[in-house]
């Protein structure tokens, strides 16, 4: 099938040949045709598969054009409405906006937290009538009279999942609250829990359910490499292997702020050009480290995994888990960011003797058993004997968890086995809202 066959229009197909796009995903050809309808649909696809033209496209096609100046309080309606669950994700969907609708007169702006709101309202007021945030920000916007919600058409939830996991619940409930009644309504969500199946049934009316049901693509592409280490060798490790291999480009993900700073000044100190993006720093400072990044003006980028949400590099050769993460399902989220869009990519992960029990646990939920490779001068024993086991009650309780989350990555990793009704207990703190809401 080509894009040609999806009836989109000569001018949005113009870009897409431009672009370089020869033929549509999975999820494309399975949804762009309902949005185009105007239908709601609940959508569940991977990192790397070209979701965001997913409803890009049928956003911009569907979304009447027009060149008349509003004034007054016309001027904060938009017709559109994306939300996104942390700031580098909607500065990617507004850039691809941008790039997707070069043909079109409509105009998008980005709302997120950690500027000031005046440029935002400045772009409102211009004309724009879509607008993609952050929850947070957009209530803002609304409370401080910048953005009217009474004219928006279409609403679109991307990464609903990671939402509610980061406490907005509450927030997108009165931002749809806002909505008018008759409209086009959308969900992605990587995964199917039972607060997203309750958000789905008040949000969308007779929704069309889209499964992507092929072995995930990225997964395909992935090289993934274990090196086991002493965890005091971590540091000196990572600069050995980027420097011996000469690696220019390599995204490096650890579990807090205060550990990305230092491996960054560890890194520095051995000449090896890298940057930090964490929720530590301003927003200005996150936005120059990415696009260094994506420059090849530094080798390394340093990311937290909220932080890391959005960061979208076609050719990422390199993505290395400094350290396994604190939730066993971001491993997959991690290595997504490389092998994009057909592309080949190497996910390594640095193993320390207290990781070993987490990452067999990883190896179960991506069903595969990891290569090893080991770097000479850097020695390691990995069989060692597991201790401290804990109760029959709490092992069978671990068991459970780890059944769930081996579900979840078959779902995510495009794997039978896993349907919307099945992975419907969900730990309550994922959707409870945190005592201080942030969007990193």
């Amino acid at each position: 099938m080509s894009f040609k066959t999806l009836n989109l229009s000569p001018k949005l197909l113009k870009t897409i040949e431009s672009l370089g796009y020869t033929k549509p995903s999975e999820i494309q050809e399975k949804s762009i045709p309902l949005l185009l309808k105007r239908k709601d649909i609940l959508a569940t696809s991977q990192t790397g598969t070209g979701k965001t033209a997913s409803f890009s496209f049928p956003l911009l096609e569907n979304l009447k054009e027009s060149n008349e100046k509003k004034t007054g309080d016309e001027r904060y309606k938009i017709k559109a409405l994306i939300l996104a669950p942390t700031r580098e994700l909607v500065i990617q969907i507004h850039n691809k906006i941008e790039i997707y609708g070069e043909n079109f007169t409509h105009k998008s702006v980005a709302l997120y937290g950690g500027i000031k709101l005046g440029s935002q309202v400045s772009a409102i007021r211009s004309g724009a009538n879509i607008a993609i945030g952050t929850t947070a920000r957009v209530l803002e916007h609304v409370k401080n009279k910048s953005l009217n919600l009474s004219a928006v058409e279409i609403v679109i939830l991307d990464e609903a999942d990671k939402m509610l996991e980061m406490g907005f619940i509450d927030d997108i409930r009165a931002i749809l609250a806002k909505l008018p009644k008759e409209r086009q309504s959308v969900m992605f969500s990587a995964t199917f829990p039972k607060p997203i199946m309750s958000l789905a049934k008040s949000f969308l009316k007779h929704p069309i359910t889209i499964e992507v049901d092929k072995e995930n693509l990225s997964a395909q592409q992935i090289s993934q490499v274990v090196n086991y280490v002493n965890e005091e060798d971590k540091t000196p490790l990572l600069s050995t292997i980027i420097r011996s291999n000469g690696w220019s480009q390599v995204l490096v993900f650890t579990n807090t702020k205060l550990q990305a700073d230092k491996i960054v000044e560890a890194l520095r100190s051995d000449k090896i050009k890298a940057s930090a993006i964490h929720g530590d720093k301003s927003q200005r400072m996150r936005i120059e480290a990415l696009k260094s990044f994506k420059e090849n003006r530094i080798a390394v980028l340093v990311a937290t995994d909220v932080a890391a949400r959005g960061i979208d590099i076609i050719d990422l050769p390199h993505v290395i888990n400094f350290e396994l993460p604190l939730n066993n399902e971001d491993y997959i989220h991690r290595i997504g960011r490389t092998g994009r869009a057909g592309k080949k990519g190497e996910a390594l992960s640095l193993v320390s003797k207290k990781e070993l029990t987490q990452l067999k646990e990883i190896e179960e939920l991506v069903n595969k058993k990891l290569e090893t490779q080991e770097t000479e001068g850097f020695p390691f024993e990995p069989h060692t004997k597991v201790t401290n086991r804990k109760s029959k009650k709490e092992d069978k309780k671990k068991g459970i968890n780890l059944k769930k989350a081996k579900e979840l990555a078959e779902k995510m990793m495009g794997k039978e086995g896993l349907h919307p009704q099945t992975n419907n207990k969900r730990s309550k703190s994922n959707s409870k809202s945190p005592k201080n809401k942030r969007h990193f």
